[in-house]
């Protein structure tokens, strides 16, 4: 029997499940395919096999419903990318004729998403153009523009015979309609389970609905004391209330969790006091989960801190790209080109060894082209490069030899010299040849590009980078394949600075971390916890792992739980009008505190919170998240408590230099410790 004092809820449904109808298929539809895979792995830990489980999404649950008739009437289904290209094509036809205020944003990227974003939206709500007109807009302009763009979109999908998520949500309705009240016979499927906190907006929420009906259970989770279920969510019957199910009823709290609280300096020492107190308290790595509020930013830094500690980790979200060679090199090209190719961004590129000449070209020393390519004095500019090497290889051959100097030696030093500036022209012009003519210092303003132009360019420069193994490898292929769905689909020319943060946008990835002792090229998944590793994970798949320590970081009053932020396309006035289907940002800030509650209650053992309390960039103190003080009142047991409590709870703010009595994670904690003691630096020797 699965104990429920050291194990989340979720789990023990699994395992009753598992009991039950082990050699049964039984499908589970989950919010992520992370989310379902951690609490499968979690359930054969604790002893129950996963023998028949299968984790699917709603979105791919509904295109295998959908896939009969999708082969029927020839549709294919669009990836984001040729998405992307549609709704570019569908707002540009909008706006073939229009004047004002959206003539004028319509080459800006942020107003594109937006404008996107809301198609999109209205198409999942079942918002027709039909329904949009007939709706009361204050800014009518807006609405018009909104159904053009919408009939427009629309109208190509069928022109083009592609099937977006909405269109394949609408068919596995209806084959769900053909199918009667049983279980779909399209699934394979003898139970189906449904994880609570699915989206229940929309058709989405038709989807679960008519999944429910035909026999779909919602597995009993841990419950949320104290805060209505948003009826944008999925909820089922809950059990017995957790340690931290009272987090926002602290008075009715059963006791048994038990919960500290500390502030640091920044962003690394938070993260660094965190393993200093895992060290402290003895525990093996694979003990431990740390959910931060803000992933992509507590993923780096976590990354930078272990791989200089030799700590492995693994990524619920996977680990960002831009810790890699690849992810480096990437953000290096774009900045290269939007920066008037400046020749320092090169010249890092070639001491670290990241840009490498092709086969044939010698087996050059990064050090030796990094000094090569310094003496050309390039600067900046894109006709510098050509007309700089070119000079170069003509003055190799006016060298003249040193007086005193051997003829051997002078040869030697001379075919050097010509072999590093032509293996730098090796590297550098096919990319120059490759990028479009866009604007630098030299040139100034050019005809406008498109992403997929510059997708060429990079691909190209990418030929030169060392393929590597490991992260490395697998980020190369990654952003290869992106790249090449690009120049497939995104050929709309725009505004260059607005080509490029199209770009970073779409390479903006994560993959899979490497972990000692697996195969550095072998196969998996970028969100899987692994025995042996630390696992940090988001809010949203925070919770799953069960691990005995976990550590809840971020959690400041600008991150969690943030501001209400209306979109900027679709307003709260425009959503109340078009019904249910579409979330207000006061919905949307509900369910993402009640999101915070159901993670919080699914956590077991010691809870460990924290946030940094300095901002570095703007040289200010940083509050304390809301959420911190009603865990104060739940691990005190008074709700009385104000933030003055919860001020001393979490004084002193935890510095770079570690207590006396504190271990030491590496050399650097040695030295801080030397410069100073109790978390202050020492007073300097008089002279």
């Amino acid at each position: 029997m699965i104990d429920p004092t050291t194990t989340p809820r979720l789990v023990g449904s699994l395992a009753a499940v598992s009991r039950r109808h082990r050699l049964a298929r039984k499908l589970i539809v989950a919010p992520t395919h992370a989310a379902g895979r951690e609490l499968l792995r979690r359930l054969a830990i604790v002893g129950q096999g996963w023998v028949g489980f299968e984790v699917l999404t709603p979105q791919r649950l509904a295109q295998r419903l959908a896939q009969r008739t999708l082969d029927q009437e020839n549709l294919d289904v669009v990836d984001k990318f040729e998405q992307l290209a549609l709704l570019d094509r569908a707002l540009d036809s909008a706006l073939t004729a229009e004047e004002g205020v959206f003539g004028e944003l319509s080459e800006g990227v942020g107003f594109r998403e937006r404008v996107h974003g809301a198609i999109l939206a209205l198409r999942l709500a079942e918002v027709c153009p039909r329904k949009l007109d007939d709706a009361r807009f204050v800014q009518w302009e807006k609405k018009l523009f909104l159904v053009r763009v919408l009939q427009r979109y629309e109208r190509l999908l069928t022109e083009r015979c592609r099937a977006d998520t909405a269109t394949v949500l609408r068919l596995a309705m209806a084959e769900l309609e053909t199918e009667g009240g049983g279980m779909p016979a399209a699934l394979e499927a003898d139970q189906l389970l449904l994880l609570p906190g699915l989206s229940m907006r929309g058709l989405y929420g038709d989807l679960i609905s008519a999944l429910s009906a035909r026999g779909g259970r919602v597995l009993e989770t841990d419950p949320v004391i104290g805060l209505d279920v948003p009826r944008s969510l999925l909820w089922g019957r809950s059990g017995e209330p957790s340690s931290g199910s009272h987090l926002y009823e602290p008075s009715e709290a059963v006791g048994g969790g038990e919960f500290v609280f500390f502030s640091a300096a920044s962003v690394d020492v938070e993260l660094r006091e965190v393993l200093r107190r895992v060290v402290e308290r003895g525990l093996s790595w694979d003990q431990v989960e740390i959910i931060a509020v803000d992933g992509t930013t507590y993923g780096s830094a976590l990354h930078a801190i272990a791989s200089q500690l030799g700590i492995p980790v693994t990524y619920a979200a996977g680990l960002p790209i831009s810790r890699t060679r690849t992810g480096r090199v990437v953000k290096a090209y774009l900045d290269w080109i939007e920066e008037g190719f400046h020749a320092s961004l090169i010249r890092r590129l070639l001491e670290a060894g990241d840009l490498r000449p092709p086969k044939g070209r010698g087996n050059h020393a990064p050090a030796a082209l990094a000094r090569r390519f310094r003496s050309l004095r390039i600067g900046w500019g894109r006709k510098r490069y050509r007309t700089q090497i070119n000079e170069a290889l003509k003055g190799v051959d006016r060298m003249e030899r040193g007086q005193t100097e051997p003829l051997d030696r002078f040869e030697r030093r001379r075919n050097r010299a010509r072999e590093e500036i032509e293996a730098i022209r090796a590297i550098l012009f096919p990319p120059l040849k490759e990028t479009p003519t866009i604007p630098d210092r030299m040139v100034g303003d050019t005809d406008r590009v498109s992403p997929a132009e510059i997708a060429r360019g990079l691909r190209s420069f990418l030929r030169r980078v060392t393929r590597g193994r490991g992260a490395d490898r697998r980020a190369r292929e990654e952003v290869s394949r992106v790249l090449e769905r690009i120049e497939a689909t995104l050929n709309r020319r725009t505004d260059f600075r607005s080509a490029v943060s199209i770009l970073r946008r779409h390479l903006d990835l994560r993959v899979r971390p490497e972990i000692f002792g697996d195969d550095p090229d072998g196969t998996g998944a970028p969100w899987t916890s692994t025995g042996g590793a630390l696992h940090l994970s988001d809010l949203e798949h925070g919770g799953y792992s069960g691990r005995e320590a976990v550590f809840v970081v971020g959690l400041d009053a600008e991150r969690m739980p943030g501001g209400v932020r209306q979109d900027a396309v679709l307003l709260d006035s425009d959503r109340r009008v078009l019904g249910t289907g579409l979330l207000t940002s006061t919905e949307a800030f509900r369910e993402r505190l009640f999101n915070f509650a159901a993670m919080f209650a699914r956590l077991r053992g010691v809870v460990t919170m924290s946030f940094g309390a300095w901002d570095v960039s703007g040289a200010q103190t940083i509050a304390p998240s809301s959420i911190l003080l009603h865990a104060l009142r739940l691990a005190r047991g008074d709700a009385s408590l104000t933030f003055d409590d919860l001020q001393g709870a979490i004084s002193p703010v935890i510095s770079a230099i570690p207590g006396a009595k504190r271990p030491a994670l590496d050399g650097d904690d040695v030295w801080m410790r030397a410069l100073g003691t109790d978390s202050s630096i020492k007073r300097g020797v008089a002279s």
